[in-house]
């Protein structure tokens, strides 16, 4: 009975990893680093972390997953309350439907469908915070940023590969 336990238990916190580590990833970037950069832009974690486990995993990570990370950034921004749960939505709903079509295709493949997908996100996100404020917010920092999502994409990803490779590769 024990084992059955124990077993479950363990199958649970596998189950809730991706999760886990994209709540940690996206904690780190609100991180008050020195840098250069301002710190209103940064690359968008939780659109990377939903593309990347939506494409290799959407068994573990699913729309309660998408919910609590976007809720988490929302809590964490300073934009309006629901604005990053709703770009996140927009991009579970991209991802879903044209799953199918990057179903086991070379990383490049879906890097560049990464770009689109993060760009309609992102772009739907920046549409609703500036019907919020009532004008058109800087397309400037959108872009920028979309760029630094985009080009930080192969390293978040890697985390994530590690993740799904090695922590994960008990539950197979």
């Amino acid at each position: 009975m024990n084992d059955s336990w124990s077993e479950s238990l363990k199958s649970y916190l596998l189950m809730t990893l991706p999760l886990f580590v994209s709540v940690i990833m996206v904690l780190l970037s609100y991180m008050p680093f020195n840098v250069l950069l301002p710190t209103s832009i940064h690359p968008a974690i939780a659109v990377i972390c939903v593309y990347f486990w939506l494409l290799n995993r959407p068994d573990v990570f699913n729309l309660f997953s998408v919910f609590v990370l976007g809720v988490t950034e929302d809590l964490l921004s300073a934009a309006p309350l629901g604005s990053n749960l709703f770009q996140l939505l927009v991009l579970y709903v991209l991802v879903s439907n044209l799953l199918k079509y990057f179903n086991g295709k070379p990383f490049e493949v879906m890097w560049a469908g990464f770009v689109p997908a993060a760009f309609v996100a992102m772009f739907a996100r920046w549409f609703v915070v500036s019907v919020y404020y009532g004008q058109f917010l800087p397309l400037g920092m959108l872009m920028f940023a979309f760029l630094i999502t985009v080009a930080c994409y192969p390293l978040i990803s890697l985390v994530n590969v590690f993740v799904q490779n090695k922590l994960m590769a008990d539950e197979a």
